[in-house]
């Protein structure tokens, strides 16, 4: 039996995330309330936007079965209620269509990202448990400015779900750009997570299976977090900015010319003999995917990328033993979807397994336009810049606090000549940081050479708030709970939770939760609790 509170908050996630991108109700057999449903198929018949799909597990290790992928279709959010704690693995945003590759209707596919209908969620897949809610609230406030719209918790660690407030919808015009736009999105999302958080899988798929919510395992949740796709794209261009990232730009037929076999950095890959793949790692089938796009795009046979990728992973100290994956990843590259290497896999590849990597200027071969060879030039290693920014100083400065200071504390003391000294911040930058800084906060206490600063940081300050604001509404939650299973008065306070018909819940939910048979169990439990409990002075105690 599921908790009726636990079960409304899953309802409530789904409905957030699907953006009707599904039907409300099954078409057939369906359980809902009869005026409900026919409300709802009134409405989607009048919208002008098409219904799609969503594919769930009930296993992750059904992602890597022998035959693909096993699992099932879903078309309906009732599927999706129904299904609730069976399943461990959805895809939160919305297909176009999808089908069964077998006569048992076992094995799915159609999840292709060309194959997308509309985009609901980015997601941030954290592959650690060593690290709390408090901390990933920070990093998201730091990052965006605002708090995820939930998280979960997963076997290996967390997922954290970006909720749009509207779906954008892709369709093929240009070339899949509005694909293309959505993905530097996502990635510029998980490499900015990765600089705050430990264990960010950079690597995983952009709009693929993610952890399926549950009853049980939503760690955190704020629906009313939600993000606007414009605001994102340009939050993602500033980013890209500021951190000389540049786009989303993949070798060009007309540019076949160009080798990229050749480049320095693929002689660097190549030759790499320690890939293995670890949580929030790119692994041995994303270096091979990387080198065999290299020969695709560079105009070299199959047999010939085959031939390479053989040779490659027998130089591994941790080599593939099935032959078989090493000619799925060479079909996938000369598939024809793929026109090149991705900038970020080769320098994430290099940043991971090549400890003397440095990107030369003339290591990419990404073209910023068709046909036209331009290298996109690094700035020099920060060493041999005469001098440093303010901003590169204030980061470091940060970087030393939250270093600096331990868990559970708020502050450094220090004396701003040392605190120069162990940052190698020349004394007269430090004191314009400290009255300038946006991110840091200093307090001198005494005079002369007694002076003392003490330091912290916006990040650290917002993290103990939000610890203690999680442990405050943990404490209210248990206090609830107590007074639910004690007072009669718990069951009008449970009614109104269930038949509210606040404008602000979906109808949707409200009614599958009317209509649930587990909710009207619960109920009929607190009822006994009324009916056992000391009502009469309770309520002669309001009357009185």
């Amino acid at each position: 039996m599921f908790d009726n509170e636990a079960m409304y908050q899953y309802s409530s996630v789904i409905d957030a995330v699907v953006h009707e991108g599904i039907t409300a109700f099954r078409k057939k057999g369906s359980k809902g309330v009869l005026a409900i449903r026919d409300h709802y198929a009134a409405v989607e018949a009048a919208s002008e936007n098409r219904k799609g799909v969503q594919f769930v597990v009930r296993d992750k290790g059904h992602l890597q079965m022998e035959h693909g992928v096993k699992g099932f279709i879903v078309t309906s959010q009732e599927a999706l209620l129904t299904e609730a704690d069976k399943i461990t693995h959805w895809t939160p945003n919305v297909f176009r269509w999808g089908t069964y590759t077998d006569d048992k209707r076992q094995y799915i596919k159609g999840f292709d990202e060309q194959n997308l209908q509309q985009i609901n969620t980015f997601v941030v897949d954290v592959d650690t448990q060593q690290v709390d809610v408090a901390k990933m609230l920070t990093a998201s406030m730091k990052v965006l400015d605002q708090t995820p719209t939930f998280i979960l918790h997963t076997t290996a660690g967390f997922q954290l779900y970006f909720v749009l407030d509207a779906p954008t919808f892709i369709s093929n015009a240009n070339q899949f750009k509005g694909l293309r736009v959505a993905k530097r999105i996502a990635k510029n999302i998980k490499h900015a997570f990765a600089n705050e958080l430990p264990n960010v899988d950079c690597g995983c798929n952009d709009f693929g299976f993610f952890r399926a919510p549950n009853t049980k395992n939503v760690a955190f949740l704020n629906l009313e977090s939600k993000f606007q796709f414009q605001e994102l794209m340009n939050w993602s261009k500033e980013y890209t900015a500021k951190n000389n990232r540049p786009g989303l730009q993949l070798v060009s037929k007309q540019a076949a010319t160009f080798d990229a076999t050749q480049q320095p950095w693929f002689d660097k890959i190549v030759h790499l003999t320690n890939v293995q793949g670890r949580k929030g790692q790119l692994g041995r089938n994303n270096v091979m995917f990387t080198l065999a796009l290299a020969c695709y795009s560079s105009g070299r046979s199959k047999q010939e990328a085959l031939d390479l990728l053989d040779q490659f992973n027998s130089r591994l100290q941790a080599e593939l033993k099935n032959y078989k994956e090493i000619e799925k990843v060479v079909h996938s590259a000369y598939s024809k979807r793929y026109k090149g290497a991705n900038l970020e896999y080769i320098e994430s590849i290099l940043e991971t397994y090549d400890s003397g990597s440095e990107m030369e200027h003339s290591t990419p071969f990404i073209f910023a336009k068709p046909g036209n060879s331009v290298f996109r030039k690094h700035k020099k290693a920060r060493e041999v810049r005469e001098y440093s920014h303010f901003a590169e100083w204030e980061s470091d400065l940060e970087s030393y606090l939250e270093k600096q200071i331990t868990a559970g504390k708020l502050y450094l003391e220090k004396s701003q000549r040392e605190l120069a000294e162990e940052t190698k911040i020349p004394y007269a930058s430090l004191k314009k940081v400290l009255k300038q800084s946006s991110k840091i906060i200093s307090k001198v206490q005494g005079k002369g050479r007694y002076a003392k600063t003490l330091l912290t940081t916006i990040a650290i300050v917002t993290e103990q708030a939000i610890r203690h604001a999680l442990d405050q509404k943990k404490v209210k939650q248990e206090k609830y709970r107590a007074f639910v299973e004690t007072f009669a008065s718990a069951v009008e306070y449970v009614k109104g939770k269930v038949y509210s018909t606040s404008n602000a819940e979906s109808l949707f939910v409200r009614s599958n939760v009317r209509g649930d048979r587990t909710a009207q169990l619960v109920l009929e439990q607190i009822n006994k609790v009324y009916q056992t409990s000391p009502s009469n002075d309770l309520e002669r105690s309001r009357s009185s």
